[in-house]
Parts: structure tokens; C-alpha cells; sequence
């Protein structure tokens, strides 16, 4: 197995977080290749590489086989995911509000699909970076395949408000800073706030902060399975 996080280069980071690289290979008869992925926060555009990527919904048991590149997240119930036997995939994760920069698409009108097919928001392009994903002789070329993709991208960005400076917070402070604060520091009212905030992410704020604290505490569990967590984590 390979799992690599790359930082994007400073043009991108303004609304791109990180850009992973996951390979794994299984053997032909090997049944124990599925598992499980809790709620997550994080927005991102996933391409696989080689072998597709069965997916189920554990709370709707709806199952179905990812397309070759997918828009995703935040993601609000635990997954079952079974890679294929030659598994590489490659993750753009972006930034609290990104996406909706991105793609100029609001949030809340996504959340009806766990996963959007990435040839229906973004055209037959991302096909043309898979094509070059599965040329390319090194994971570092292909970290700058993608960043060349977003780079096009970038000049048609929506432009920041003081709101998409606020939204990382979250995430830095794992979910833990009152909603008045941040719409204090977005310069805008609660109730502004909270329309924005479900623009840009999806998610009203404070079920997005319950998301974030989840997945913290996840994260913390798998890494240190004897810790004990307090209520501020759960």
C-alpha cells in the first residue's frame, strides 16, 4: 500500500487543502479488501486511476459502482468501500467553501447524491486527466497533471468574501468556536451567516461543526485506540 499527501503549490491553495495519492494492490481471490469510511467534512474530487471503486451506504444500503471521477462530500453517513484488486486513487481535497468557488455551484444543491459523476460538473476534461493520470511514470507527475488541471481552473474562481477566511477556523479549531464568532469574523449576522455558510458548504453550521468534531474524534480513535474521549470530541 502507498498513501502519499501532498501540500498544492501556493497559487492553489487558496482553496485547495491537499492532494492525495492512495495505491493498493489486492490479489484476484482476496475478499478482504473492503472498508469502512466514517462522516467527513471535506469536499473533494476523486479520480481513479485504474480499477473502479464499488461503494454502499450503510444506513440506506444503496450500493453502486463510482464512475472514474467523482465531485464528493461533506460526506453525512459511514460508507462500505471495496477497491478493485489494481486500486489507484487520487484525492483533491479542498479547502471549507472551495468547492463552491470551483465549481460556482451551491453547496446545499449537491447533498442530494453522496457522489456526483465529475464528467457532469466539469466536463470531458476530467477524462482527459484520467487518460494522462494513467500515462504518467511517477506519483509526482501526477500530483503536477492535477495541479495543471486546477490551475486552469483557478482564473475563473469565484471571488473570496470575508466568510471564506472565516471557514477554516473550523477545521483548525475541530469544530470547537461559536457560530456568532465566526459571523462576527465574516462580517456578517447570524442569520446571513448561516444562508452563506449552507451555500458554501452544504450543511447548516452547526451540524457541519458536529461533523467536524466526529470526524476529529475518529481520527484520533483509529490512531490512539486506548485514548479516552471527553463529550468535546464525540
Amino acid at each position: 500500500m502507498f498513501q502519499q499527501f501532498y501540500e498544492p503549490q501556493p497559487a492553489l491553495k487558496g482553496f485547495v487543502n491537499n492532494i492525495m495519492i492512495n495505491e493498493m494492490k489486492f490479489e484476484a481471490m482476496e475478499n478482504s479488501n473492503s472498508f469502512s469510511i466514517p462522516p467527513m467534512p471535506e469536499h473533494s474530487l476523486m479520480f481513479y486511476v485504474r480499477d473502479r471503486v464499488d461503494v454502499g451506504d450503510i444506513s440506506t444500503e444503496k450500493k453502486e459502482t463510482l464512475s472514474s471521477s467523482i465531485v464528493a462530500g461533506p460526506n453525512i453517513n459511514r460508507h462500505n468501500i471495496t477497491p478493485g484488486c489494481d486500486h489507484l486513487a487520487i484525492s483533491v481535497g479542498f479547502q471549507p467553501g472551495g468547492l463552491y468557488r470551483f465549481l460556482g455551484i451551491p453547496m446545499n444543491e449537491l447533498l442530494c447524491n453522496d457522489a456526483f459523476d465529475g464528467q457532469e460538473l466539469l466536463g470531458n476534461e476530467v477524462n482527459q486527466v484520467n487518460d494522462q493520470l494513467g500515462e504518467a511514470d511517477s506519483f509526482y507527475k501526477m500530483k503536477i497533471i492535477i495541479e495543471s488541471f486546477l490551475l486552469k481552473h483557478a482564473g475563473r474562481l469565484k471571488h473570496t468574501l470575508p466568510i471564506d477566511h472565516v471557514l477554516p477556523l473550523l477545521i483548525k479549531e475541530r469544530g470547537l468556536i461559536k457560530i456568532d464568532q465566526l459571523a462576527s469574523d465574516a462580517c456578517l449576522s447570524t442569520r446571513q451567516f448561516e444562508r452563506v455558510f449552507q451555500q458554501r458548504i452544504g450543511l447548516p453550521p452547526k451540524y457541519f461543526s458536529r461533523l467536524v468534531r466526529f470526524s476529529h474524534a475518529w481520527i484520533l480513535k483509529e490512531q490512539q485506540p486506548g485514548i479516552h474521549l471527553d463529550n468535546n470530541c464525540s
